[in-house]
């Protein structure tokens, strides 16, 4: 399985919308994502045994969202994302959203 199938999966499990980049609907919690870079490593020989990808994803809820970070982070570890960062949560006053950005790597061998 490719990891943009197995990310987008992942999140689909934890029961809100999930849209690449863009949300367009008009539910109260969703989450979005997007590829950030993509890079080969482990070099043997001139040689990549694999391919590293560093991901965006968006939580955005305009209730409590904790329970679903914690949901969202033990989902993203059990299917081999890792390095999971949170970083500052922010509340978007145009829209009411509470917004938490969160980086993740995939190891693709």
């Amino acid at each position: 399985m490719d990891v943009d199938r197995l990310l987008k999966q992942t999140l689909e499990a934890l029961g809100v919308p999930v849209a690449r980049l863009k949300y367009d609907g008009k539910a109260k919690t969703f989450i979005t994502y997007q590829l950030v870079v993509g890079r080969d490593t482990h070099f043997t020989d001139d040689d990549s045994d694999a391919e590293e990808f560093t991901y965006r994803v968006d939580i955005y809820s305009k209730s409590d969202y904790i329970a679903l970070m914690r949901r969202a982070k033990t989902a993203l570890k059990s299917a081999g994302f890792f390095g999971i960062v949170f970083d500052p949560e922010v509340f978007e006053r145009d829209t009411g959203y509470f917004h938490v950005p969160v980086e993740i790597k995939y190891m693709e061998v």
